[in-house]
């Protein structure tokens, strides 16, 4: 079986290393020729730690910070919960990493594994028949062609619009997340942030620092463009005021950037010889931050399904994502809808939700073990 994945970031490399680990042949078509320069801060659970291991990818080199604990509330509402790492009876319910870390390291073990790498190629075309599929891509203003019994789509989405097969929907949020990096005068003692408010989610995630936190903070796109405005001194105490002081007082903030929020989702991941994984199958909302490790999780199946073999092995592959992928979506989808307003009847029952997860030992464990690995079939 030939397998070509095209996209070689974090998720389709990942794919490929497990891949290649049990002996199938596989291929990758990278537009990216260099180093990944991207500073996007990542969170991974311990499951996703656990795929990425398995595929040889987990070391120092990542500087991965552990979160131990993960403190919810909401703003000028009553309830909150903490999940810690007990409850999900692992040493860390997640790692907080850069996107560039990961992927210069994914890089390096995708040399050390011997996969073939075709950098600086754009695909044009991906023709799907009944024998295969042929993808068609320029590499240094030359046409080339390739044919493949799998073609694995982990580019983020990019072309999605070659395969007709695949029907695609989207939902706009109406809201853009701010990114950056904020110090605090008290050190995170490895404890995420979420807390939700009228306008959206805002969340801190610990860094390597041990006062230093990645922020995510969503609102409307015309309020997140003024916050962006805002000189260092302005902006820190208006996150504080929109925060409030669970994580210390926020003394200087760097790397501001931004985003739009939309919901994206493939109907079907697979379509004749073609898979779509990760981001190019759905892109979720960063609320409960479930979207990575949902495409990790992709990745190790499909994997999975293509060891085992069989004319429907793809078929397999969509059968054995539904839970998963249709439970963490309407779960972040149920997020952003029922925690995004300020309305006092909505608070009430938010309120006694976190309080009521916070006291049920039962209730945090099921949550913990959702979070870190996922819905079982």
């Amino acid at each position: 079986m030939k397998i070509l994945v095209i996209g070689a970031g974090p998720v389709g490399a990942t794919f490929a290393l497990l891949a290649a680990n049990e002996g199938l042949r596989v291929t990758m078509l990278e537009a990216r020729e260099g180093p990944s320069r991207e500073a996007r801060t990542l969170a991974l659970s311990h499951g996703s730690r656990n795929v990425l291991a398995q595929a040889g990818a987990w070391s120092e080199a990542l500087r991965a910070t552990e979160i131990h604990t993960i403190h919810t509330s909401q703003k000028a509402g009553f309830g909150r919960t903490v999940i810690s790492r007990g409850d999900g009876g692992v040493p860390a319910l997640g790692y907080v990493l850069t996107y560039a870390d990961l992927q210069t390291v994914l890089d390096a073990q995708l040399i050390t594994a011997n996969v073939a790498v075709e950098r600086g190629a754009i695909v044009s075309a991906i023709d799907d028949s009944d024998a295969c599929a042929t993808v068609t891509y320029t590499k240094n203003g030359a046409e080339n062609q390739v044919d493949a019994d799998v073609v694995v789509m982990a580019d983020g989405g990019a072309n999605l619009s070659r395969v007709p097969a695949i029907t695609i929907t989207e939902k706009d949020y109406g809201q853009a997340a701010l990114l950056g990096h904020i110090e605090t005068d008290t050190p995170h003692q490895h404890r995420a942030f979420e807390r939700f408010t009228g306008d959206g989610p805002a969340a801190l995630l610990p860094k390597h620092g041990a006062n230093e936190f990645s922020l995510v903070w969503v609102a409307n796109p015309d309020k997140i463009e003024s916050l962006k405005a805002l000189d260092d001194a302005t902006f820190c105490a208006a996150f504080q005021e929109h925060f409030g002081y669970r994580a210390g007082k926020f003394l200087s903030v760097s790397q501001r950037r931004s985003y739009p929020l939309k919901l994206r989702t493939v109907a079907s991941p697979v379509a004749g010889h073609v898979a779509v994984i990760g981001n190019a199958a759905q892109a979720l909302h960063p609320v409960a931050g479930q979207g990575f490790n949902l495409g990790l999780r992709d990745a190790a199946a499909l994997v999975k399904s293509l060891r085992a073999g069989g004319g429907d092995a793809l078929t397999s592959y969509a059968a054995s994502r539904s839970r998963d992928v249709e439970r963490s979506v309407g779960f972040t989808d149920f997020l952003v809808s029922a925690f995004s307003n300020d309305h006092a009847l909505a608070k009430i029952p938010r309120g006694l939700g976190l309080a009521a997860i916070d006291m049920l030992p039962f209730a945090r464990k099921a949550l913990a073990k959702r979070m870190l690995f996922g819905a079982r079939r």
